[in-house]
């Protein structure tokens, strides 16, 4: 089943962090997890057209989208913090469970081993829990 537009919390399966985006950070600031959810932890996510699969995701508290570099990975593996637009793929993994991956790659969000503030990599698709992500629903956008 296709996520619904809106605002949700993302929680990471592994540990249950919360993706979270300070708002004082600049373009290109790797996004983080932390233990526990708050307002900086609420993100918008758009279609960006219909059956697409495909859809932006934002802050629903300050102006910055999450990005990434498609034609680096090696060099900056992680979503970071944008004012472009990108598109994300979201696939179903179970209820309320997705994969987010940059479309048309194997690359997706993956949350390594680690304390509270760890950052999120993109890698390669291995089947871990940890590449999981919870969409918990907030509001409607």
């Amino acid at each position: 089943m296709t996520i619904r537009p809106g605002v949700y919390n993302i929680n990471n399966c592994h540990n249950n962090y919360a993706m979270m985006m300070y708002g004082n950070e600049e373009d290109g600031t790797p996004l983080t997890c932390i233990d526990g959810t708050n307002s900086q932890t609420q993100f918008n996510i758009k279609e960006t057209g219909p059956g697409t699969n495909r859809y932006t995701i934002g802050s629903d508290r300050f102006r910055y989208n999450v990005g990434a570099d498609s034609k680096n990975l090696d060099g900056n593996p992680h979503p970071f913090t944008t004012l472009d637009q990108f598109e994300w793929s979201i696939e179903p993994a179970g209820p309320e469970l997705y994969k987010v991956h940059i479309p048309n790659m194997d690359a997706y969000w993956f949350l390594p081993d680690g304390h509270s503030q760890t950052h999120i990599n993109i890698e390669k698709s291995q089947g871990r829990p940890a590449e999981v992500w919870r969409m918990v629903w907030v509001e409607d956008n």
